[in-house]
């Protein structure tokens, strides 16, 4: 089959169009069959898979139990024999004990026996299941088996296969009997096109064969029926046009013969045929643009019937005995008198009409250029929004149009033939002596004269405001042929002026003066102050739980109490020097202008907030509320409008926080030193996102073994200007502040983050991290403190401490217990910093959970000059033994403080002694360094024996007082 004919035989017949949806369908079905067959094989595989290595840890876990802690070597001889159990599946064995390290057995990942894109498509994880035994103490053990992937897949690709196989051979076998059913239909098809084809070519004798299959032969002869009936009705529709066409032929050369314009039309109206005469007409008249259909002739005879332009067709079919105009080529226009009578066939039935046409154009022309110019002017004066009234030269009303009826109240019929100053009246004074009355004498020819603003009283007795205009009507001869008035009504214009100049200024709710107004207000009353030398204040006023009115009455009941505070200020502010504004919402502001000195200001102020605070009667309800107020004093502060109202706003701000109902004067110092804290803590908050942050790490050491415990995390600023700066040009500036919360995450980041870097060294250190009380009593610090946990998968939780302030968990021990519990819960520890500057009772150590306790270094500093520091550095030792807890001292600057700890119990220790303050890529240079400068001190020997302190420890510079 040709590549042509297999094109059109699919796109045509419709047997080949159902093979494309036949075949569509049995993909999908076998799409969907295949999607659940690999999803139940997969988890099929999964559960093989689960009880393969469930048998296994049931197995592996009594043996690994059985191995003692830290035997390394025996629990990877008893991995490697479970493992042979496992055969080939497994792909890692690991075994976590209790208290030591976990031991991982491993093996590559076998290839897989499936092709890539079922592999893909599978997608398995590979397996793991994790077992758990119990230890002594309470502590546990954990056996994670990890199986391999590809057995899974490969076991899984042969059920698929087989059955990909199976699927393929059923659609090929059911493809080849559609395509041996389709071939059979094609063939009877082309037979029928060939023959097809030739008839439509003109052969009208063509016919097909008969013979072939049932369906063939059916086909074959109904072919030959038809074709037999259509070659007989073209031979006779051949003659019947031959006739036609000579009596067509007579018609037209006897219409033709006709001097006048004809047209014939069937009974529907459509056109039958036309003469000479009236072709010329048509040709005559000029294109409709609207229509794009043109005259055209019908074959080349000369006398052939044209067809007139649809717009000129529907004009001459609408005419009935009538006039009817028809536009020329060369712009001017031609009316026909159209005079039509009617036919009929030869049973009396009416067939059409015949139309003639005459011209009349000259004779009505005449006629309608006087219609025309009278009809433009009535519609002209109709169709315009504004009154004109016409008059004669007596003044008596002429015309009127119905702008004019409704503003004057006078019909057409009422106004028509009365003088000028019964229907138009303006005020108090007649019309004729207030403007023209149409003798021309006050009117210059051709000015134009300009609209007068006056009141026109209606005939109700209403008065509406109206521009008008009067202009003398004159003759060609110049002389005043009368007067035209034309006028508008322009009331709702000038109230709309009225209200937006009201709105513009005013308060839409309480009608006080708005922002826009209080500028100007402002502006003139410190201009006033200026000149006199008198004192202005500003005061801002804000309603007092204003939003709790408003939720508890609703917003309606709080517009009112608006109002009436709005009434209130107006009343108290009468004086000229005095001004009342809303700025929105519940806050006010008055101006009171022209103050000697503080004294009246306060006494001014003291009697409004007494009448301010008087309840409010509205409707059935009385209301309570006070206000709160802050005023700024010019030229005490001075300052431009928009300065002096942010001062009051910050202000009353002042006395709402002070406790309400009270006045708060603006304080130009306190406002600099806001201002200066205000650029500080920007500053620092800028340090926090460019980086200039850094942390030092202070050593934590074992004064008996010398062994490297942990560090500190210190703060410190690398300033661009000022070097290296210390904690107390950070903390004070903003504490209790949301930097802080800031500050403490971004350390909590960058410990973390420093604690991995050491991680990978090899240095398995604790981190200390002092935690702001601030930021720890945030409600989120739990959850925010697990984010950065999960980010630093790598570190163990348990090597992060965070130093609280003994004062500052005293402050809400049970709020504190709550949050410590919960980030203890994550394998954090804790350490209470400055223990014993505070006032804590042995309950509050006993209910706060803190792993370690940190001796305040003021204690440590008086250790050796005999006072009571020694006695209650021994109490806290001894208390934190009796609750089992870590004790560890700071500030240890000299080998006898070092010595005299030892000898008090306290072996933890950290200071400039040991080391001071370091950056991070120093520490484990130091550590490496670092030799025990304090060995176990034998029975008997003295804190002189000891050796030096810190001997190879790096010192290196620090703020002074700062750890």
């Amino acid at each position: 089959m040709r590549t042509g004919n297999l094109s059109r035989w699919f796109l045509e017949g419709t047997y080949p169009r159902l093979y494309v949806p036949l075949l569509l369908i049995m993909l999908l079905v076998s799409g969907v069959r295949y999607h659940f067959l690999i999803g139940s094989e997969a988890a099929n595989i999964v559960r093989v898979a689960d009880v393969q290595a469930s048998l296994a840890g049931a197995t592996l876990l009594p043996v690994l139990a059985a191995v003692p802690e830290g035997d390394v070597q025996a629990a990877t001889g008893a991995l490697e024999k479970g493992a042979a159990g496992l055969g080939e599946a497994w792909a890692s064995l690991r075994w976590q004990g209790p208290g030591a390290e976990p031991v991982v057995l491993e093996r590559p990942l076998s290839s897989v026996d499936a092709p890539a894109w079922f592999e893909r498509w599978l997608d398995i994880d590979p397996p793991i299941r994790q077992f758990d035994v119990a230890a002594a103490e309470g502590r546990t053990g954990r056996l994670t088996i990890t199986l391999q992937p590809g057995p899974l897949i490969a076991q899984a690709w042969d059920t698929v296969g087989v059955q990909m196989l199976i699927s393929a051979f059923n659609i090929c076998t059911i493809l080849l009997l559609l395509m041996m059913i389709m071939r059979a239909n094609l063939r009877i098809q082309r037979r029928l096109a060939v023959a097809t084809r030739a008839f439509r070519n003109g052969h009208l004798g063509t016919r097909m064969e008969v013979s072939g299959t049932l369906e063939s032969r059916a086909m074959a002869e109904a072919f030959n029926d038809l074709a037999g009936k259509v070659q007989s009705l073209v031979l006779s529709l051949h003659e019947a046009q031959r006739q036609y066409s000579e009596q067509q032929h007579f018609h037209r050369q006897l219409i033709d013969a006709l001097p006048v314009p004809v047209l014939v039309r069937d009974a529907n109206g459509n056109q039958i045929e036309t003469n000479r005469a009236w072709q010329r007409v048509v040709h005559a008249a000029a294109d409709d643009p609207a229509v794009s259909a043109q005259m055209t002739p019908k074959g080349d005879d000369p006398h052939a019937v044209r067809v007139p332009r649809p717009s000129l067709w529907r004009r001459l079919a609408d005419a009935h005995d009538t006039d009817v105009r028809i536009p020329l080529a060369d712009g001017t226009e031609k009316e026909m008198a159209c005079h039509e009578a009617s036919f009929t066939t030869a049973s009396g039935a009416v067939a059409g009409k015949i139309s003639t046409l005459l011209d009349v154009t000259d004779r009505n022309r005449a006629h309608k250029a006087l219609g025309a110019e009278r009809a433009r002017v009535e519609v002209m004066l109709r169709s315009i929004g504004d009154g004109v009234i016409t008059t004669n030269p007596n003044g008596e009303v002429t015309s009127i149009n119905e702008a004019a009826q409704l503003l004057t109240g006078f019909t057409r019929q009422q106004a028509l033939g009365r003088q000028i100053d019964e229907v138009f009246r303006l005020g108090e004074d007649p019309v004729s002596h207030s403007m023209d009355t149409g003798d021309g004498s006050e009117t210059i020819p051709g000015a134009l004269p300009l609209p007068a603003p006056d009141v026109l009283l209606h005939r109700s007795g209403e008065h509406y405001a109206i521009e008008y205009t009067a202009s003398a009507i004159r003759q060609p001869d110049g002389s005043a042929a009368g007067c035209v008035r034309v006028f508008r009504d322009i009331t709702e214009t000038r109230n709309l002026r009225h209200q937006i100049s009201w709105h513009a200024r005013h308060d839409a709710l309480t009608g006080a003066y708005n922002r826009n107004a209080l500028a100007e207000r402002l502006t003139h009353a410190i201009f006033m102050a200026r000149q006199k030398g008198t004192l202005l204040a500003v005061c801002m006023l804000d309603l007092d739980y204003f939003q709790a009115i408003n939720e508890a009455h609703g917003n309606r009941w709080g517009d009112r109490l608006l109002k009436e505070t709005a009434k209130r200020l107006t009343a108290y502010a009468s004086g000229p020097a005095e001004t009342v504004a809303r700025m929105g919402g519940d806050e006010f502001v008055l101006l009171l202008g022209d103050q000697t000195d503080i004294a009246s200001i306060e006494s001014r102020i003291a009697a409004l907030l007494e009448q301010l605070a008087a309840p409010y009667a509205i409707d059935d309800r009385t209301l309570s509320t006070t206000v709160s107020i802050g005023a700024a004093v010019f030229p005490h502060d001075d300052a431009n409008p928009d300065t002096l109202l942010r001062h009051a706003d910050q202000a009353m701000f002042q006395a709402k926080t002070l406790g309400r109902n009270q006045v708060h004067f603006f304080d130009v110092q306190r406002d600099h030193a806001v201002q200066t804290l205000h650029i500080r803590q920007t500053r620092i908050a800028q340090a926090i996102v460019l980086g200039e942050l850094v942390l030092h790490y202070q050593p934590k050491v074992n004064l008996r073994t010398g062994q490297v415990l942990g560090v500190e995390a210190l703060l410190r600023w690398q300033h661009p200007e000022q070097g290296l700066l210390g904690p107390q040009h950070i903390l004070p500036l903003i504490e209790h502040t949301e930097l802080m919360v800031d500050l403490g995450e971004w350390v909590t980041r960058e410990a973390l983050r420093q604690m991995g870097v050491w991680t990978r060294a090899g240095a398995q250190w604790e981190v200390s991290i002092n935690v702001d009380a601030t930021h720890f009593h945030r409600p989120n610090f739990v959850a925010r403190l697990k984010e950065f946990l999960l980010a630093a998968p790598e570190i163990d939780p348990c090597r992060l401490e965070l130093e609280i302030l003994e004062s500052a968990a005293l402050e809400d021990v049970e709020q504190m217990r709550s949050v410590m519990h919960d980030c203890q819960e994550l394998g954090v520890r804790f350490a209470l910093d400055d223990f014993g500057t505070g006032f804590s009772s042995l309950s509050y150590l006993k209910r706060l959970k803190a792993e370690t306790i940190k001796i305040d270094q003021s204690f440590v500093r008086g250790l050796l000059q005999g006072g009571d520091d020694a006695t209650l550095i021994s109490a806290i030792v001894g208390l934190a033994r009796a609750f089992r807890r870590h004790v560890l001292a700071e500030g240890v600057e000299t080998p006898e403080q070092a010595a005299r700890l030892l000898e008090l119990g306290c072996e933890r220790a950290q200071g400039f002694g040991i080391a001071r303050p370091m950056p991070a890529s120093e520490v484990l240079g130091w550590a490496n360094a670092y030799r025990r400068t304090w060995p176990p001190l034998p029975e008997g020997n003295t804190i002189a024996e000891a050796a030096p302190i810190a001997s190879h420890a790096q010192h290196l510079p620090t703020v002074p007082g700062q750890r």
